[in-house]
């Protein structure tokens, strides 16, 4: 079993005190070994600085990654609102003009996790938005609007054999 002390490559989460880092760094090298562990590291770290974004971003990864789709829903809308607060931003992110990347990265999680619970009309919504705000791609909504297009042609398909 790997242990954090083991891990020679630390994922660089940015400037986060170093008990954060630390439950982070102790969940990820957890996450495929020890699950609970690094659910448990992901949610102390939220706990001890609700403010972490990358806290948000990998307790929702872990949940994603575990298929565990309502879970991942929950942390991921928690993710957004901190972003958004922290952005100074309207919770609604419909009303958002502007955004920076951390905002981004947090609706694209919401556009991921929608069309894997099957709510293609919100994820829509949200990928729209989430290209209009960001037409360089810096984020990578464009992976997230394919999987859409994907889903969509299937349904598509489908209507029609039934036609």
């Amino acid at each position: 079993m790997m242990t954090f002390d083991d891990m020679d490559d630390k994922l660089d989460f940015g400037a986060l005190p170093p008990e954060v880092d630390q439950l982070l760094q102790r969940g990820v090298a957890a996450h495929f070994s020890e699950p609970a562990q690094a659910e448990v590291a992901f949610q102390a770290a939220i706990d001890l600085r609700p403010e972490t974004l990358p806290a948000h971003r990998c307790l929702f990864k872990h949940y994603n990654r575990r298929r565990q789709f309502d879970a991942a829903h929950a942390t991921v809308l928690v993710w957004l609102a901190e972003a958004a607060r922290q952005a100074g931003l309207e919770a609604n992110w419909r009303q958002w003009i502007v955004a920076p990347g951390y905002a981004l990265a947090a609706l694209k999680g919401l556009a991921f996790i929608q069309l894997r619970r099957g709510e293609t009309a919100e994820a829509a919504a949200a990928v729209e938005r989430l290209l209009r705000l960001d037409p360089q791609d810096a984020v990578g909504g464009s992976v997230v609007a394919a999987l859409l297009a994907e889903i969509q042609g299937e349904v598509q398909d489908e209507v029609k054999e039934t036609a």
